[in-house]
């Protein structure tokens, strides 16, 4: 039996290694419950095998956010579902052998399909984890997908390069984005009881960022407000569990009891984007540039360009690669500035953590605190854009003034119509930000993290941050 040949064999999976393969390492459980992307991607694969084209999907994410346990989830789903013949190969390990997808594409003609690819006819999944360790995966998987159609594909790999992908097969693969923990994710780890409450989240989102006026979204809001409680009354120590969840517990891999180890695991996950990962983006990118730039972005989310490039000895030019790159990795997300097209182009930019944990663990070292007002302030910026994102997608339609000798709110969400102004605070009782900016609005959204209940000032709601984090 030849090496391939045996690696191909032992690639089947079954059910009992699925289960295996999906026992989270902490909680030593695979019975919790599935991430809310599930459903999209379980729903692609029904599609398809009722006749739909999309067959190839990519899962995208930063490290640690759960992606090969995504695809773990669907080769139990499909195993149960479409076919047993599901094959599960990990890139990474394979360089070891010098076989990529090139060489299983051959291996699978030979071994399985007895001749062509084309010709197969039998029902038949294939899982690539961590693809982009094949410095050819772009281009091989193009040619798999080309010539196997009968195959259901599921790819995880590094958000920048999947996204980056050629032409040619970003119009093959679907790209599903892999975000850190929402609240209620998380609530589903420690309390596997507690029921999810998705539809009621959309609800809330439709509510909040399609009404009218302030008056209305209030109203809308405050018909939930008894199904939010009841679902915060299930959760023990609610304050304590949303500080956790924002400072320790939004990324998957890190759900540990033992907080004193998470930062310098979150610190080793952002040495190995920073030198595993951007330098398969841009072979010239300097680590040490991109490293001294993230840690100025921990302690503020703008950055002066001439200063910081006087501090730190690199272009202008330079800085504004790696961030590019460090936003391409997704450490951080990219945030416009209001305006017209010149304004984004040519003003300065924000910068926040797709984990505000990650900008703690940054920051760790030079805080005699854990964790001070200040920079929780900044982690829950990080957490709001974080969800919005999540809920928008698209990133040209949040923003931000910081026009000099006006009152600014810290984001703008561009709906239809005038914007929505936004404000952050761990005690937000002003609202000035709002209610003298210059900026014609539709109302205003001030998210307070001390705030018991909703409440309406004239144009402005008031939201609490335990509400908030249920959308």
């Amino acid at each position: 039996m030849t090496e391939l040949q045996q690696i191909l064999e032992n690639s089947k999976v079954n059910m009992e290694i699925i289960q295996a393969n999906l026992k989270h390492p902490v909680l030593r459980t695979s019975h919790y419950k599935r991430r809310e992307q599930f459903e999209e991607i379980a729903s692609i694969a029904d599609s398809f095998y009722s006749g739909n084209t999309i067959r190839m999907i990519g899962l995208a994410g930063l490290r640690g956010v759960g992606k090969t346990t995504l695809l773990w989830q669907t080769a139990e789903y499909l195993h149960q579902n479409h076919t047993e013949d599901i094959y599960f190969f990990h890139l990474g390990r394979l360089k070891n052998y010098n076989i990529g997808i090139k060489e299983l594409h051959s291996g699978i003609e030979k071994h399985l399909a007895k001749g062509q690819l084309w010709t197969y006819n039998e029902r038949i999944v294939l899982l690539f984890d961590e693809v982009h360790e094949d410095p050819n995966w772009a281009q091989d998987l193009k040619i798999l997908y080309d010539l196997f159609p009968i195959a259901f594909v599921v790819a995880t790999g590094s958000s920048a390069l999947l996204l980056q992908s050629t032409a040619d097969l970003a119009t093959r693969m679907l790209i599903q984005h892999v975000y850190p923990l929402n609240f209620t994710e998380y609530i589903n780890f420690t309390h596997p009881d507690v029921q999810n409450i998705k539809a009621l989240r959309l609800d809330m989102q439709d509510c909040l960022f399609s009404a009218g006026n302030a008056a209305t979204a209030f109203e809308q809001l405050k018909r939930s407000q008894n199904e939010l409680d009841n679902y915060i009354q299930k959760i023990d120590n609610t304050t304590e569990r949303i500080y956790d969840y924002i400072v320790y517990h939004n990324i998957i891999r890190f759900l540990l009891n033992d907080k004193s180890q998470i930062n310098s695991l979150l610190y080793d996950l952002i040495r190995r984007v920073i030198v595993e990962d951007i330098p398969n983006i841009n072979k010239n990118a300097n680590p040490q540039h991109a490293e001294k730039i993230i840690n100025r972005l921990a302690a503020s989310d703008e950055i002066n360009l001439q200063s910081l490039s006087q501090t730190i000895g690199v272009s202008q030019e330079t800085i504004n690669e790696n961030l590019g790159l460090l936003e391409k990795a997704e450490l951080i997300n990219l945030i416009y500035p209001y305006g017209g097209i010149d304004s984004k182009i040519n003003k300065t930019k924000k910068y926040f953590f797709m984990s505000p944990s990650l900008r703690k663990a940054i920051m760790a070292p030079l805080k005699t605190k854990d964790v001070d007002d200040n920079l929780y302030a900044k982690m829950l910026e990080d957490i709001v854009v974080l969800y919005l994102k999540r809920i928008f997608r698209d990133r040209n339609t949040i923003s931000f003034s910081s026009t000099k000798g006006q009152k600014n709110p810290d984001l703008i969400i561009e709906t239809s119509g005038d914007p929505i102004l936004l404000e952050i605070g761990i005690n937000k009782n002003t609202f000035a930000q709002i209610s003298k900016s210059k900026i014609k609005y539709k109302f205003g959204i001030v998210i307070n993290a001390k705030a018991d209940a909703l409440e309406l000032h004239g144009d402005i709601v008031i939201i609490p941050l335990k509400y908030f984090l249920l959308l």
